[in-house]
């Protein structure tokens, strides 16, 4: 098995480990007799969204738990003024796409688009000859 192949599966084991304690904390919120409702996995979200504004985080503690585990960065956007959770495997799929040509950027999925905007306004996408490349701050987002 090679390197890559064991460090997803690893990263998919801690999303479970995850998932796994908001279940429980659901459970024993239903045993003491409160209604809740089953949100889903920050995680899962993420990989719909693949970034989302930390306000809109509903579990502190899912975030801080995903943080830990390397599964997501939260980067400042000065340029949109606000904090963003990112996923990282999602920042990775975008980061292997450069270089891209502006033109052929602005065909990317909308939601990968801005999140390449935001990666260039914070410096770990650089606009160099008409094509978007990485940076080596972008080495953060494959730790």
């Amino acid at each position: 098995m090679e390197c890559e192949d064991t460090k997803k599966i690893l990263e998919r084991l801690d999303e479970i480990e995850i998932l796994i304690r908001n279940l429980l904390e659901e459970v024993r919120e239903l045993k003491r007799g409160r209604a809740v409702q089953a949100p889903r996995g920050l995680v899962e979200v993420l990989r719909e969204k693949k970034f989302m504004p930390v306000s809109e985080v509903k579990s502190r503690q899912a975030l801080r738990e995903a943080m830990e585990r390397g599964l997501v960065l939260v980067l400042r956007d000065e340029g949109a003024n606000r904090d963003v959770v990112v996923l990282k495997e999602a920042a990775r799929a975008l980061l292997d796409k450069l270089p891209i040509s502006v033109k052929d950027s602005e065909k990317l999925p909308s939601r990968d688009y801005e999140l390449l905007q935001i990666l260039n306004r914070l410096g770990y996408v650089l606009l160099k000859g008409g094509q978007y490349i990485k940076t080596d701050l972008a080495e953060e987002f494959y730790i």
